[in-house]
């Protein structure tokens, strides 16, 4: 009696988790997977495939569908992308989007649907800080698993200051919500700790040519150079400032950690430190499993910065649809809200505004030889 319950249970939850007509409920990943940033978008589509895999063997429900729509890093063609998923009525939720800038554009979107966007890696302070202003027109739907750069910036300061005896930085940042907010975080913590920032300068998207601002950086003698922004720009800055004979310390978030970022800074990169939210994937017990499955699943692929958090990010998703029993919306929503789950990145609870309540950052600092960041101590 009790197994035809259970069996009666789950094959109405299967019934109400697909849509009208009998399709399944759908979960979108919203990230570039075209351009600079594509192989980070790539990576977090592995990972919630990966997810949803394990979600149906636990189950045994049908796996959810995942819609992939590429965002390319740009945050109009965000929005966009927002309305893309808003408009389908079988999408109960959004993995993503990667950058800051992407994020808040969409969320702005999400929040009339509404629709929950779980992001693995956007940490721009204004992201969730955005909902309680009087201009943000419908609910809160924004929830992210890092630490924002508030913390990050506070940390990296911190460990400037008092690990590596760094009193004089110029800071740098790429003007996105990303770029400047990690700055700005970074130089106030430096200054309150009693280091002094050297210059605030600022680049953009796109640039390649870093001549004048690598000459500003001579004249000013540094001790360090902190720059907030992507791996790309990061890179080749890098590689300027070192061909130009300076050998200061070089400090950047986790925007800056890919992979990619030894082929675009090559030798130069070698030494270089890099913040990142919670504990890198390669570094953490709880973990193993996921990297060994994802190496094995992935020919051999390395996960990449936020792949672990995008895993974790589509369980808290799908725990919410079984939750809601069904791809509602609303009931999809309130579910993320009170998410309390036990994961490899510690345990996920958010606050009012969507944001972890963990706030562990870890510094890591680039091999070069080895092509892998390796936890500094």
């Amino acid at each position: 009696m009790v197994r035809r319950s259970v069996l009666a249970a789950v094959l109405a939850l299967s019934c109400a988790c697909a849509r009208e007509g009998g399709g399944p409920a759908r979960l979108v990943v919203a990230a570039p997977m075209t351009g600079d940033m594509g192989g980070e978008g790539q990576g977090l589509e592995r990972s919630v495939r990966m997810a949803v895999e394990d979600d149906a063997a636990e189950t045994g429900l049908p796996p959810v569908e995942i819609v992939v729509l590429d965002d390319r890093a740009d945050p109009f063609e965000a929005a966009a992308v927002a309305r893309r998923a808003v408009d389908d009525p079988a999408v109960f939720a959004v993995i993503g989007h990667m950058t800051s800038g992407c994020a808040i554009e969409a969320s702005r979107v999400y929040a009339l649907a509404p629709l929950a966007m779980i992001t693995p890696s956007a940490t721009a302070t204004a992201l969730t800080a955005q909902q309680d202003r009087p201009e943000w027109s419908g609910e809160r739907v924004v929830f992210r698993l890092p630490p924002a750069d508030g913390v990050q910036g506070e940390y990296a300061a911190d460990y400037a200051v008092n690990r590596l005896s760094l009193k004089r930085v110029t800071v740098v940042h790429d003007r996105t919500p990303y770029g400047l907010g990690l700055a700005e975080s970074f130089r106030g913590a430096l200054e309150r700790k009693g280091g002094s920032t050297a210059g605030f300068e600022a680049v953009s998207r796109g640039d390649r040519d870093f001549t004048a601002l690598v000459q500003t950086i001579e004249k000013a003698r540094p001790d360090a150079v902190f720059f907030g922004g992507l791996y790309l720009e990061a890179g080749l800055f890098l590689k300027q400032l070192r061909a130009a004979g300076w050998r200061g310390s070089f400090m950047s978030g986790d925007g800056a950690k890919s992979p990619d970022l030894f082929d675009t800074a090559g030798a130069a990169v070698d030494g270089a430190y890099f913040s990142v939210g919670g504990v890198p994937v390669e570094a953490l017990p709880s973990a193993s499993d996921f990297l060994a499955r994802y190496q094995k699943q992935w020919g051999g692929a390395r996960p990449r910065t936020f792949d672990h958090y995008g895993y974790e990010a589509a369980r808290v998703a799908l725990r919410a649809l079984r939750k809601a029993g069904g791809p509602d919306r609303k009931k999809v929503l309130e579910a993320v809200r009170g998410t309390q789950l036990r994961t490899m990145v510690g345990d996920i609870v958010f606050d009012s505004k969507g944001d972890t309540l963990r706030g562990l950052v870890t510094m890591t600092k680039a091999d070069f030889a080895g092509k892998k960041f390796e936890v500094a101590y």
